[in-house]
């Protein structure tokens, strides 16, 4: 494709003779070309286009002069293009004799270098003469303790280069106090180019005498030295009598860099008050927002929840599934009705179109939209015009004089059949832009988009937006009416825009947007194509060319030109126009404005801010209670299990009775592990064995009230929580003794070398309360009861142990134990006269090769089906990452205003509890706190010498007031800073509700090489979606922190801080090897596996037909690591343990894991999945969010109720659980390691060795050493 005459050519056009025809030639000429026009003259602009020198303001010479910018007259386009090559634009200047004169527009002090012999520190034009490849400066010498910090300038020739495509990391501005009106800015600016000093501290000083300044400057080699002689710096300057100034002062913004004057552009939260203007148009968007919401909802649109919408987005993506797979009209309405549900409307629509979609696709945006701006504004009914303006992220300046005549003018030029009258123009700057966009591709043009007044709130606030449905149909409010596929688009036509712009209720005008659009190689086409989600392969953007008027393209499409992109970062939004058509009604609008902000109320800070700790309940009162505190006693308890690998089965007999001289309800609580999943429930009362079954809840309840309200006994089991069960035993009749069997399946964890068994035996007593306090009849009497401890002789437990590898060791810290055992396997049970306390049961259990990977299947007895399961726990050579013990960890604390109330009560006693893990484990300790902009603690650049007493006050006087939780911000700037030899580790504690996730995603991809991210999730709302998703993006770990299971929170942190100190592998993925080219679809879970640690392990599980090898694939250090592991006949067994596990596993994923990375996604398939989970509840009795275990016993009304004949022992024993029953256990208490094989057992082994001799494999031990992977191979 031939370059184009004027394809890196930006010209600023000042013509004032030319006719508005010739006018219209001119710039279709240099856009037909390739060029670009600026309605702005900045530094972006290679030529200035005029008739008349003299029609130049002196803002415009001065930029002449400062940018060094040539100046010519129309004859320059029209011979350029009649010789098909860019000229020489000298031979075209236009008179240059005002340059004569010119020189006091600009300041001479511009590059005026301060003769200060010292060390290291430059004035800006040693820059200028110094290339690139020269490096002589001798930086030991400019980095002398004694004058670090110390900003001054030198005549040193030997300048180190410094490119002038830099980015602003952090700044300040200083005042001082002895001499009022003069400031300092201070800046990091660091380099977007590969140089031997990427960092750069910089200084410019003002003088009292007008706006001229110094310079002065001081490089840096790494982001570790540019931020300790940054704080240096800035010490120095208050000990200079210099103080920081919150606000950026608009008489001092000459003194920032032009880099700086960007940010500053879009930075809106240094306004302290607003133009009238401003607020006028501020008041306005937002009315129009709420007006269109207001007539649409059946509730206010503050009483609805950010989940609220990703689960609305999710439900009509699986519409438009459901309407491209052509189901029936009664489907579509099922779902729709459960979006009308979750959205409630005045007005419901059934009729299920793509129209339709569209409309409440962006429903959801402008409801998303709104609920964040409502988060900024501390939830007050009416905020103030300035609360409303900084909710909106971004600085919004009115235009005059002669840069407003310009827009208007090149506006007029393309206004075609509809003139416009243009009102008001606003410049508008955002942040996010301003650090995303790739002006790097080139050909940037300002071209224009419209919208619906309505719709500027979320425009403003978050930008334009690629569309979620592409609609094909016409009058639909949006621009991407499916020409150009899934993009933004964007024309040079005012009359095209006009079509997607229409007048407002408040007073009837109009709003379209000006932006800067990155079109770089654009593809040019005259043909629809509405399948496009992307340019075409080696371009950057679509043009569909329009139909000449009066020359009639033949087979364009296009009236209007079109341009569009397929990515965000590739527009800016420059400015806002306000305008009306010659038959708009336009009305006067007079709000009424407020100016002063509203104070944060005084939030009471809880005097102990120290972490739930796990013994919370040693204090509670041993012993089977009802809500009264009246004691009823337990009667036994008694357990049964199985243990193979990481995995158990349990089984709970619990006998209580009723004591009473009437029929009552009585409420059983009792805890489990939070991987737990009930999978069987079993009563036996008066000779009568009761079977539960798993139904949909609410059909279990109803079915439990009928049974009590007819006098017939009933059992319901619930899951309260994730460790929470209830069993509810309806009409236990008087002076009755009861037995439930209740059978569960959970996974063990792996603390101190060893597999850990844990039975937990209490819960918090705010899980207990609302479980004993839900109604489920009202028939007869309740009785609660709290499980607490069981009396001495009520407790037995009696377990089998089958492991993959030798078993070294056998004990517990909570009981004596009676071992049996092979190499292999054992049996454990409790001494006589056991008893259970608070502390529970705890068991350990030391095997050797515990770090190889193995695979288990096993074959369902009642069908073909196989469910599998991968163990996977890497084993690193080194405990500690040095990378990580000798870098940073900073902690992020979420001080957006979604945090208030008891969730950022929590958020600092996690945060507090972190920084003093941290203390141990890490070099340098930082905090950050953080919302629409964010605080850092003062920098300490000496090692473990931080101020922890500082620290923790930094937190502790944190507040939630902090407006929306831009993370992006401080992922982007710590990313500028990136460690130059060592790792850091990013502890997030927040509830998730991030803006600009995108952007955040991928700032974290790109940099996973040298930071990580460990999320922590707070507050019952909390978006665990977006935190998972940040952890697996930023190669870290996600924990959720809830207040229902407040007791293990010392465990997760510590599991958190271990994981930052840790080496891991991140990117794990799976690959099954199946033998059946008919097996169904793969099934496993979890569907997304976050990064593994030290200590960590992996248990996968999936219904995979036919499957015996699977191949783990995953990163440690950006090196592939690949391990295979295969299962052989001794490690395929029959039964139903690993289908249950697999069952929950699938659960759990649905409850808590990522379906998909995109949120919307995943929630679609959230509501797909529904029906199957409850199927494979039922299939697997699983107790689930939707399912209950529920049991009728019938009672004929002449029955004895007074007989008893439970004898619980029996019934006990009938389950036997010992699989070496040849063998006899050893004396009582003893917990020493096992012993080698028995005769019996060899002999036993002997027999399997010889059947299955041709099944030896090897196995793949993990290693890293200095981050090389190292293969160790084990057969047997």
């Amino acid at each position: 494709m031939t370059v184009k005459i004027f394809a890196n050519c930006v010209f600023f056009v000042k013509v004032k003779k030319l006719s508005v025809l010739e006018k219209s030639r001119l710039n279709g000429c240099i856009k037909e070309n390739g060029g670009q026009i600026k309605f702005v003259l900045n530094h972006e602009c290679t030529h200035i286009v005029t008739d008349d020198a003299n029609a130049l303001s002196s803002i415009h010479l001065k930029a002449v002069k400062k940018y060094q910018l040539p100046i010519v007259g129309a004859d320059f386009i029209w011979n350029s293009v009649k010789e098909r090559r860019l000229l020489q634009a000298d031979d075209y200047e236009a008179q240059q004799s005002w340059r004569e004169n010119s020189h006091g527009l600009e300041s001479s002090s511009e590059d005026e270098l301060l003769s200060d012999h010292s060390s290291g520190v430059y004035g800006d034009d040693h820059l200028e003469k110094r290339t690139p490849g020269k490096n002589e400066w001798n930086s030991s010498k400019a980095h002398d303790n004694s004058n670090v910090g110390e900003l001054r300038s030198n005549n040193d020739e030997n300048v180190p280069y410094f490119p002038e495509g830099f980015v602003v990391a952090k700044y300040d501005v200083l005042e001082q106090v002895t001499a009022p009106g003069r400031y300092v800015v201070v800046e990091l600016q660091c380099s977007q180019q590969h140089c031997d000093y990427p960092f750069r501290i910089s200084a410019r000083y003002s003088q009292l005498e007008g706006k001229e300044f110094k310079k002065r400057f001081l490089p840096a080699r790494t982001s570790e030295e540019a931020r300790m002689v940054y704080e240096l710096c800035t010490a120095n300057l208050k000990n200079e009598n210099y103080q920081f100034k919150e606000d950026f002062p608009h008489e001092v913004e000459y003194l920032a860099s032009e880099k700086l004057q960007e940010v500053l552009i879009a930075e809106a939260t240094n306004s302290s008050s607003l133009p009238e203007t401003v607020s006028k148009f501020v008041e306005l968007i937002w009315i129009e927002a709420l007006g269109h919401l207001t007539p649409l909802l059946a509730k206010p649109v503050t009483e609805l929840s950010l989940n609220d919408v990703s689960r609305a987005e999710g439900i009509l993506l699986r519409a438009r599934k459901a309407l491209d797979e052509l189901e029936s009209p009664k489907e579509k309405m099922e779902i729709m009705s459960e979006f009308y549900k979750i959205i409630p409307h005045k007005i419901m629509d059934y009729d299920v179109t793509r129209k339709l979609l569209s409309t409440k696709h962006s429903l959801c945006q402008l409801i998303r939209d709104m609920l964040n701006v409502h988060e900024t504004n501390m939830s007050i009914p009416n905020p103030p015009s300035l609360s409303k303006y900084r909710a909106l992220r971004c600085r919004i300046c009115p235009v005059f004089g002669e840069e407003f005549q310009d827009i208007e003018e090149k506006m007029d030029q393309y206004t075609g059949e509809h003139p416009v009258e243009v009102l008001e123009i606003y410049r508008v700057g955002r942040m996010m832009e301003v650090a995303a966009f790739e002006s790097h591709l080139g050909n940037v043009q300002s071209l224009y988009h419209a919208s619906s007044v309505h719709n500027f709130v979320g425009i403003l606030s978050r930008g334009l937006l690629l569309p979620k449905i592409v609609v094909e149909e016409h009058g639909v409010e949006r621009t991407d009416c499916g020409h150009l596929g899934s993009g933004i688009y964007f024309s040079d036509s005012i009359s095209a825009c006009i079509n997607y712009s229409w007048p407002n209720r408040t007073d009837g005008t109009r709003l379209l947007l000006i932006c800067d659009v990155a079109l770089g190689k654009c593809f040019e086409t005259g043909h629809m194509d509405s399948s496009l989600t992307a340019a075409p392969a080696g371009y950057d953007s679509v043009h569909g060319l329009a139909r000449k008027k009066g020359k009639l393209r033949k087979g364009r499409d296009f009236k209007d030109d079109e341009f569009v992109v397929y990515r965000a970062s590739q527009v800016k939004i420059k400015y806002v126009v306000k305008f009306s058509l010659a038959g708009d009604k336009v009305k006067e609008f007079h709000p009424e404005i407020q100016d002063v902000l509203p104070s944060l109320e005084h939030q009471p800070q809880p005097e102990d801010y120290q972490m739930p700790s796990k013994n919370l309940l040693n204090n509670v009162t041993a012993g089977l209670l009802d809500r009264s505190g009246n004691p009823i006693p337990l009667k036994g308890l008694h357990i049964k299990g199985r243990i193979v690998d990481f995995v158990a089965e349990v089984v709970v007999f619990q006998v209580y009775e009723n004591q009473s001289d009437s029929p009552i309800e009585a409420k059983y609580v009792f805890p489990l592990d939070d991987t737990a999943a009930v999978c069987g429930f079993e009563a036996f009362i008066k000779g009568k064995h009761i079977i539960g079954k798993v139904k949909e809840k609410e059909k279990a309840h109803r079915e439990y009230r009928e049974a009590i309200s007819q006098g017939h006994g009933a059992y319901l089991m619930d899951q309260d929580a994730p460790d929470i069960f209830t069993v509810s035993v309806g009409n236990l009749p008087p002076s009755t003794k009861v037995l439930i069997k209740i059978t569960y399946i959970t996974e063990l964890s792996y603390e101190n070398e060893c597999l850990a068994f844990h039975l937990p035996a209490a819960v918090a007593p705010w899980q207990q309360d609302k479980a004993l306090n839900e109604n489920t009849q009202d028939s007869v009497r309740k009785v609660s009861i709290r499980q607490v401890g069981t009396k001495p002789g009520g407790f037995s437990l009696e377990m089998s142990v089958e492991m993959p590898f030798e078993i070294k060791h056998i004990s517990s810290w909570t009981h004596q134990l009676e071992i049996k055992n092979t190499d292999c396997k054992a049996v454990v049970r409790t001494v006589d006269n056991s008893f259970l306390d608070t502390s529970g049961f705890a068991m350990e259990i030391l095997i050797g090769d515990v770090h190889l990977p193995r695979m288990w299947v096993e074959k369902h007895p009642g069908n073909e089906t196989e469910a599998c399961m991968l163990v996977f726990q890497p084993e690193f050579e080194s405990a500690l990452d040095p990378l990580s013990t000798s870098g940073e960890t900073v902690i992020c604390l979420d001080c957006s205003n979604s945090m208030g109330g008891s969730t950022f009560q929590q958020a600092k006693q996690i945060a507090l509890y972190a920084l003093e893990l941290c203390t141990f484990t890490t070099r340098n300790i930082s905090v950050i706190r953080f919302g629409t902009s964010f605080e850092e603690f003062p920098f300490n650049p000496k090692p473990h010498m931080a101020d922890l007493a500082a620290l923790k006050n930094f937190i502790i006087s944190a507040t939630a007031s902090m407006g929306n939780s831009d993370i992006w911000k401080v992922l982007h700037y710590l990313s500028l800073l990136y460690p130059s030899k060592s790792r850091r580790n990013i502890l997030l504690i927040s509830d998730g509700h991030i803006q600009n996730e995108g952007t955040t995603l991928q700032i974290l991809k790109k940099n996973t090489h040298h930071t990580r991210i460990f999320t922590c999730g707070v507050g019952p709302a909390a978006n665990r979606h977006m935190l998972r998703s940040l952890a697996q993006y930023g190669a870290g770990a996600f924990e959720y922190f809830d207040a229902k299971s407040k007791y293990n929170w010392e465990r997760k942190m510590k599991s958190q801080t271990s994981r930052m100190s840790s080496l891991g592998c991140n990117a794990v993925s799976i690959k099954w090897q199946q033998f059946d080219f008919d097996a169904p679809e793969l099934m496993y879970a979890p569907a997304q596996i976050q990064s593994l640690f030290n200590h960590d392990r992996l248990l996968i599980y999936g219904f995979i037909s036919h499957c015996t090898q699977a191949t783990l694939n995953a990163l440690i250090d950006d090196k592939e690591l690949q391990t295979v592991v295969s299962t052989t006949e001794l490690q395929k067994t029959t039964g139903t343990m690993l289908h249950k596990l697999a069952a929950r596993a699938f659960i759990r994923d649905y409850e808590q894991g990522i379906l998909d990375e995109d949120e919307t996604e995943h929630e679609m398939k959230k509501q797909l999945l529904k029906s199957q989970i409850i199927e494979l509840s039922l299939k697997n009795s699983i107790v689930t969010q939707f399912t209950s275990f529920v049991a009728i016993e019938k009672r004929d009304t002449n029955e004895d109720q007074t007989a008893d004949t439970l004898d619980v022992l029996e019934l006990v024993a009938k389950m036997d659980v010992d699989i070496l029953p040849y063998m006899e256990y050893q004396s009582k208490g003893q917990t020493a390691p096992c012993e080698s094989l028995s005769f019996v057992c060899i002999q036993h082994f002997l027999v399997l060795f010889s059947l299955h001799a041709f099944h030896f494999m090897h196995l793949m031990k993990w290693s890293v050493v200095l981050g090389m992977v190292k293969c160790t191979f084990h057969y047997y």
